[in-house]
């Protein structure tokens, strides 16, 4: 099945793949560079969070949707998945294609994520978009790079290097994508109605933020726990509260279609 797999994430690397890419990397990076011309940085980790921390977090279980659930939900209501049971089981078929979309989100958020820090830390400085004045933050050469370690959540890694913390970061950021396309890849199964099956969970993320806030658990809200750039930094812990609790709900959607294969052909 590894073979297969593989052939499914080849099959899906295609220009538009690219292009969805290269313009949300575009789109991203230029709205930093607008956004930074009306403010006063402290250093390059500022600017970092400015690239991260404009439009990405609203948009994210959007694009997560478009990597690869997209085309996939075309597949279901075409009712192709129907058609490959001659070729092999169709539970064997959705776990190619889930596996497949999860690979393949997790590759477009951590190229994406980590080619924004390389922007930020080793492109812009060179280029001169940015206005940097840390004395007017009260931080100087000595002091300056003990306050990256404890300014937002996961900069405590920044102490182990800018590469281990980008690395580890972008890793992060990929996880949570991977997880809300697995998510999509279920709901577009379970759904009958397509658009509904797409926009619920961009609906889901936006309720649920605004209803964490009502209840005064900001911290675990799921924009921050992925772009934790707005608030003081909290302990690495934090954040696997609202990703663990996803994961459960992805794995009960993998046990619940696993225990009821008699109904795959119906969600497709």
């Amino acid at each position: 099945m590894f073979g297969e797999v593989l052939f499914e994430v080849r099959k899906k690397l295609t220009p538009m793949f690219g292009l969805l890419w290269l313009l949300t990397l575009i789109a991203i990076i230029s709205f930093a560079i607008y956004k930074s011309q009306h403010y006063i940085l402290r250093d390059t980790l500022e600017y970092f969070s400015f690239v991260l921390n404009s439009a990405l977090p609203i948009i994210f279980p959007i694009i997560t949707v478009l990597v690869y659930v997209a085309t996939f939900s075309g597949e279901v209501h075409h009712r192709f998945l129907v058609y490959t049971r001659m070729r092999r089981p169709i539970l064997t078929t959705l776990y190619i294609k889930l596996l497949a979309n999860i690979i393949l989100t997790f590759l477009f958020f951590f190229s994406l994520i980590y080619i924004c820090f390389l922007f930020a830390y080793y492109i812009e400085p060179h280029i001169g978009i940015a206005k940097y004045e840390p004395a007017g933050f009260g931080l100087t050469k000595d002091n300056i790079e003990a306050d990256t370690y404890t300014r937002y959540t996961f900069t405590q890694l920044l102490q182990y290097g800018t590469i281990t913390y980008s690395i580890l970061y972008s890793f992060w950021v990929a996880m949570n994508a991977a997880l809300y396309a697995g998510i999509s890849f279920f709901l577009v199964l379970f759904i009958k109605n397509r658009f509904l099956a797409l926009s619920l969970p961009f609906i889901i993320y936006v309720i649920t933020i605004f209803t964490l806030i009502s209840l005064d658990l900001e911290i675990y809200r799921l924009n921050y726990v992925i772009f934790p750039f707005d608030r003081v930094q909290d302990p690495l812990w934090k954040p696997f509260i609202p990703f663990i609790i996803l994961l459960l709900i992805l794995l009960c959607f993998l046990l619940y279609v696993k225990r009821n294969p008699s109904k795959v052909d119906s969600f497709s």
